[in-house]
């Protein structure tokens, strides 16, 4: 059995091993896009390992020797310990010698932790569909689930919200803070209108009247032409409570989302499927007319008779 405190058992393949150019560089490439920290940095940091940045990755054979002693040196358990050197190993790429599987099989690593740092390896590597094949498993016991889910939100490709939303129907991680809850909230609302109206009101009365608004100010300057209408059309179809009719109406009129396109179309609109009479107030005035990509009164009308 390899002893893993020692570098020159761990790294029997060639005790002189130092990661290349391409790899660093690669490495810090991706730290740069995760926004300065990859999530190996957060595992460093459970083992009381400090300065991550400036451990990893090692730019030479002993700075490498260096990080290696720092992992061993941690109060952590062996398994925990162990899981970060197999993270290491996975950026050799040797793919004859499999090093990782190699000491992964040589020291008896559980089945969940290997799945765990697979997927946070491919993710720190910005594969993503590939991470999240790993990290949905559900031999996992969530670790990192809002850094995870922020991180699939903000990296998605372009108008794609399903890793983020595959990831969050599938652990469901509790949410809170609140940057990473309005930023997945808005890619729920990119997806489902209705779904995301139920998401708001199970969010507490602190967060319930800023996700709201964020929803319709998702509908109206988000898709344009047929698509906003449509959504336009789920959205004024839900059953809003008395406080949300308020919010909606004030929104609208006196708050940020008075400016956006087809504002004053929507609102009227609301009046009308809830059977209220529009006012002399100007509010529906210019009906018809598209301001800024906006939709007008005649595509809302359209999506709503095909309801």
């Amino acid at each position: 059995m390899v002893n893993f405190e020692l570098f020159d058992d761990l790294f029997d393949f060639d005790p002189d091993y130092a990661y290349s150019e391409q790899i660093i560089n690669k490495i810090i490439r991706c730290r740069r896009a995760m926004e300065d920290e990859l999530f190996f940095d957060r595992l460093l940091k459970t083992l009381g390992i400090e300065q991550a940045v400036k451990l990893y990755p090692p730019r030479s054979n002993q700075d490498l020797r260096s990080l290696h002693q720092q992992i061993i040196d941690s109060p952590s358990p062996d398994h925990h310990r162990q899981s970060v050197l197999y993270y290491i190993l996975k950026d050799i790429p040797d793919k004859d010698a499999h090093p990782a599987l190699t000491f992964a099989n040589a020291v008896f690593l559980s089945e969940r932790y290997r799945i765990f740092m697979d997927g946070i390896w491919l993710l720190d590597r910005a594969k993503f569909a590939k991470a999240l094949d790993y990290l949905t498993d559900p031999v996992l016991i969530p670790t990192f689930p809002e850094e995870i889910l922020y991180t699939l939100c903000t990296h998605r490709d372009q108008h794609d919200d399903n890793l983020p939303l595959a990831y969050y129907f599938t652990v469901s991680p509790a949410i809170t803070s609140p940057k990473i809850l309005e930023i997945f909230f808005s890619t729920l609302a990119r997806t489902n209108v209705t779904e995301t109206f139920f998401f708001a009101r199970r969010q507490g009365e602190t967060n319930h009247r800023k996700l709201f608004e964020i929803l319709i100010g998702s509908v109206l300057d988000g898709l344009e032409g047929e698509d906003r209408a449509r959504r336009s059309v789920e959205l004024i179809h839900l059953p809003f409570s008395k406080e949300e009719e308020t919010w909606f109406e004030a929104y609208l009129t006196d708050g940020r989302g008075r400016k956006l396109p087809g504002a004053a179309d929507t609102l009227a609109m609301r009046k009308m499927v809830t059977g209220r009479t529009l006012g002399t107030d100007g509010q529906g005035n210019g009906l018809g007319r598209k301001k800024n990509g906006g939709s007008g009164w005649s595509s809302l009308a359209s999506s709503y008779e095909r309801v």
